[in-house]
């Protein structure tokens, strides 16, 4: 049995919770915390945890697809503010939730205190209603934005059985710089992340990563999509990080 496959036989004996029951853990405004790891760790991960969290499940499904398209100006400003370690930035995207057909227009703004704030609507082909969104929650209009990258993963979502805390795991991570690319996959490699109150304390899946020696890192799917098709932007920030991400996908380079 393959690592992945290990990895989803353990999902299946988890307790299953629904989308309305996960309302109480919504988290709009959170500590976001980012791991990833070689996909040979996730299923030891997951059984050691399991009693603690359950998992999503939709109409009888518990990894989800989902598609993303990310927004940038011209001068590829968010990109920039990325670069620059500005805090107060924003990123910007379409979120399309494939199982269940949603398709939101997303806004994600990371402040000067290290909080995430996610602002989203239903999104309806640049309506003025889409614009207004832009316009009253960014510094951009939507006329300044243009499509720069598409991204397409799975996920299993687990939530804390007593605790204020969603976990996130992100399968086949792949990226396509326009819509009739051929998607690039970013093999092996498994992105968690821990979506908690300011507040929560070291959780039982952080408490296992530590254990396996897997640390919180930065990633982001937007700065890693733009730097495989846009090597000659500026990313001096985060090679170091591309090569780590490298290292754990068994490759050279991204």
């Amino acid at each position: 049995m393959s690592d992945l496959k290990e990895a989803i036989a353990v999902v299946d004996k988890m307790e299953a919770i629904s989308l309305k029951e996960m309302d109480r853990v919504s988290l709009m405004d959170r500590v976001d915390t980012k791991f990833y790891f070689d996909e040979e760790y996730l299923a030891p991960i997951l059984e050691s945890i399991r009693q603690y969290y359950h998992v999503l499940e939709i109409e009888g499904i518990r990894i989800m697809p989902y598609e993303s398209v990310y927004y940038d100006t011209a001068d590829r400003q968010m990109l920039r503010w990325h670069q620059n370690g500005k805090l107060n930035r924003y990123k910007i995207r379409r979120r399309k939730y494939m199982l269940t057909g949603q398709d939101f227009l997303e806004i994600k703004f990371k402040s000067n205190k290290g909080n995430t704030e996610k602002t989203r609507r239903l999104y309806n082909v640049n309506t003025e209603k889409d614009k207004k969104f832009i316009l009253e929650n960014t510094p951009f209009s939507m006329n300044d934005l243009e499509h720069v990258l598409n991204n397409s993963f799975q996920r299993i979502m687990l939530v804390n059985r007593i605790s204020a805390e969603r976990v996130t795991i992100d399968l086949n991570v792949s990226f396509g710089e326009s819509d009739n690319d051929e998607m690039t996959k970013l093999e092996k490699l498994v992105v968690l992340e821990v979506k908690s109150e300011r507040s929560g304390g070291m959780s039982e899946i952080q408490r296992k990563l530590k254990e396996f020696h897997i640390y919180p890192n930065g990633f982001s799917k937007f700065i890693t999509g733009m730097y495989i098709f846009h090597k000659d932007l500026k990313f001096n920030r985060f090679k170091r990080r591309f090569s780590m991400i490298s290292k754990t996908m068994g490759t050279d380079s991204l």
